[in-house]
């Protein structure tokens, strides 16, 4: 008997369905002759809080943590199955987050038959059956599951010492997660002008021809700097310019990914990271869309026919150009809505939808022209794309041109500021920031929505009264303002960041769990001595 683990209901019945498992003999566990699924709630196993063990003792850094059961009729239901299993199978889209639990699960029930993992990254019945032919097992599975464990551990460590170095302090009772800290860090910082202000300057805007708009690519901080430049603009003369025409077949829009799907979904429909978070994974369960928890923005060459079969030619696609794989690919529609939805369920699957027609349907490659022209060593430009017949009878190349200058002047400019606290471009640099450090680490574990999804971290912040949403900029609350006094110049978040860095490097097989925990236990004192100075340990 092969027993397949799921962790929701919906998960469960699936697969039942496909692996031909019909007969449903306790609520959410489904049995044939040769296979048995179960599902097991994300709850049955929980670690016990550390205010339980602690006896108030602060800072406090077990190098255990308990376990309990908190479902125990559920319990007795499952004990039966992994005991009469030949293997045990888990079944999940999930990440190192996941395997931790499932490797939880296995503990409990003194597992000792083989086990291994089905990538469920599209709950349709040939996608579940062949994830089951191709299930996973070997020491990478181990050591994502070491992965999450150790995440979690420093989740708790975290939690439990900054709340009690904050109530020491005197600042209000706030639950504070490791992710939570990087993103009010970062959120203040933007908000308070830390991370490169705006500053001021001049550039030269000319109009030649009929009028098109040309700007100098240099900007001056000083307007008589500006102004000794546009003192040898001859306005009326004739100037040698080039024009360069160029075909790029780089993607211009690309399939969702979470994140860009939070960001699109709080644009165009309101919701929040969270609530588009959770609306996802509702439609992934019913079998409507591919795994939300993805940051692959690119399709596998396999999964061309089905595209094909819904939007018919994709050459605006490259199939076969990219990292995609039929276990981490980006969030497309499955089928067509056969069943009643609610009204959020169904503005996101057409906003996927609608996306992917984009993607399919841009054309293969796109034509730029760039026209510049130099007074002394100052240089002017400006692009545009060619379409329609302009794009079919432009030959690429560069072309001798000229332009009359009709009129020119010293115009003042903002100097793009590195950040603004645009609500999805915070959640934007948030994410960057956190997956930049992640690819020069090199250690490419599978996705994990814990520690990822500062979406819905943001949320968190907005529903704890930390953060503030207006019109669409956030900032913090006076609440949130009081713990980030604690954080500035202390670069908390850059060492959490460093520490999940090393816990994700566990699934390369470079280091321990052990030795990752003390490292963080470490700079997790550091933190709570730099908050509450009168810490002893």
């Amino acid at each position: 008997m092969i027993l397949i683990v799921c962790e929701n209901t919906r998960t469960a019945k699936n697969v039942a369905l496909a692996m031909g498992a019909n007969t449903e003999t306790a609520p959410g566990i489904y049995t044939s002759d040769t296979i048995s699924v179960a599902t097991v709630p994300e709850k049955f196993i929980r670690q016990t809080p550390l205010e339980d063990t602690a006896e108030d003792r602060y800072p406090y850094l077990p190098e255990k943590f308990r376990m309990s059961v908190t479902m125990k009729e559920l319990e007795r239901d499952l004990k039966p199955l992994f005991r009469e299993a030949a293997e045990v199978v888990f079944a999940s889209d999930g990440g190192a987050d996941a395997q931790a639990r499932f490797f939880n699960i296995c503990r409990h029930f003194r597992v000792g038959c083989p086990t291994s993992r089905m990538w469920l990254t599209r709950l349709c019945y040939g996608a579940i059956r062949g994830a089951f032919h191709f299930r996973e097992s070997g020491r990478h599975l181990y050591r994502l599951a070491q992965t999450g464990l150790v995440s979690k551990g420093m989740d708790m460590l975290f939690e439990y010492n900054i709340r009690q170095a904050f109530i020491h302090i005197g600042l209000p009772y706030c639950d504070l997660t490791r992710q939570e800290a990087i993103a009010l860090e970062h959120i203040g910082d933007i908000a308070n002008g830390f991370y490169d202000p705006e500053e001021s300057g001049y550039s030269i805007q000319v109009n030649v021809n009929r009028q098109e708009g040309f700007e100098s690519q240099t900007v001056w901080e000083d307007e008589a700097e500006a102004g000794k430049v546009l003192s040898a603009i001859s306005v009326g003369n004739e100037i040698p310019a080039t024009m360069t025409i160029s075909e790029t077949t780089a993607y211009n829009i690309r399939f969702h990914t979470l994140l860009t799907l939070q960001m699109d979904a709080y644009n165009n429909l309101g919701f929040t990271p969270a609530k588009t978070a959770k609306v996802a994974q509702s439609l992934y369960e019913r079998g409507l869309i591919s795994s939300p928890l993805t940051s692959c923005s690119h399709l596998p060459v396999q999964l061309r026919g089905h595209i094909e079969t819904v939007f018919g030619v994709t050459d605006g696609y490259q199939w076969g150009e990219n990292e995609a794989t039929l276990n981490s690919h980006a969030i497309i529609t499955l089928r067509r809505i056969e069943e009643d939805l609610t009204a959020s369920e169904l503005q996101l699957y057409w906003l996927i939808f609608n996306r992917m027609k984009a993607v399919v349907e841009q054309q293969p490659t796109r034509k730029y022209a760039v026209v510049e022209f130099t007074v002394g060593d100052t240089v002017f430009s400006r692009q545009w794309e060619l379409t329609g017949e302009a794009y079919e009878v432009t030959e690429n190349g560069v072309f001798d041109a000229s332009v009359v200058v009709r009129d020119a002047a010293v115009y003042p400019c903002d100097m793009p500021p590195a950040m603004t606290t645009a609500f999805t471009d915070v959640l934007c640099s948030l994410t960057s920031k956190a997956e930049y450090a992640d690819e020069i680490m090199h250690t490419n574990v599978p996705f994990t929505k814990s520690t990822s999804d500062y979406g819905s971290v943001i949320s968190k912040l907005i529903d704890k009264g930390l953060v503030s949403d207006e019109d669409g900029d956030i900032c913090l609350t006076p609440e949130g303002q009081y713990i980030h006094d604690e954080f500035v110049g202390n670069e908390f978040g850059a060492t959490l960041l460093t520490w999940q860095f090393e816990a994700n490097d566990l699934y390369e097989g470079e280091s321990t769990g052990r030795s990752v925990m003390d490292g963080f236990s470490g700079s997790l004192l550091r933190m709570v001595e730099l908050i509450d100075p009168e810490t002893t340990e």
